[in-house]
């Protein structure tokens, strides 16, 4: 029983480490919209010419607005300022992409179906309840008094 106790005072204690969950994570999803927003920036013409294809009006537009949340919310992600307000464009975005690109595939990865979206989607809420975390993000820094 003695174990069991020491283990879980073990455990308790990892929430000492939080920052380093929250720092993962914003740092995958840094490398994620970043190569997204990347990409997508490199074939401009091409990725406007499919939102085109989806009947969204003014996909130039479109494609502009995401190209910067993507690549401007990975910047912010990185660095940790403005954690909150950059997860919710990139929450909308990644809401789209379910909906216009992923969802009629079904959940699995190999099919091109939801589950990667979702996925981000989730550690952006976590983000969004959360913030970036301790120590390794600049609002940890701004906001201390």
């Amino acid at each position: 029983m003695r174990i069991l106790l020491s283990f879980h005072r073990f455990l308790k204690n990892l929430k000492n480490l939080d920052f380093i969950g929250f720092l993962s994570i914003r740092l995958y999803l840094f490398y994620t919209f970043w190569s997204a927003g990347t990409d997508k920036l490199n074939t401009f013409d091409q990725f406007t010419e499919w939102l085109g294809s989806l009947g969204l009006i003014f996909p130039e537009i479109f494609s502009w607005v995401v190209i910067v949340t993507e690549i401007g919310g990975a910047c912010l992600l990185l660095i940790g300022l403005f954690v909150r307000w950059a997860a919710i464009p990139l929450l909308i975005v990644m809401a789209n992409a379910i909906l216009l690109v992923h969802w009629q595939n079904g959940w699995a990865l190999e099919s091109n179906g939801i589950e990667m979206a979702v996925t981000y989607s989730i550690m952006l809420v976590i983000l969004l309840l959360s913030g970036g975390g301790r120590y390794f993000s600049l609002d940890y820094w701004i906001s201390r008094k």
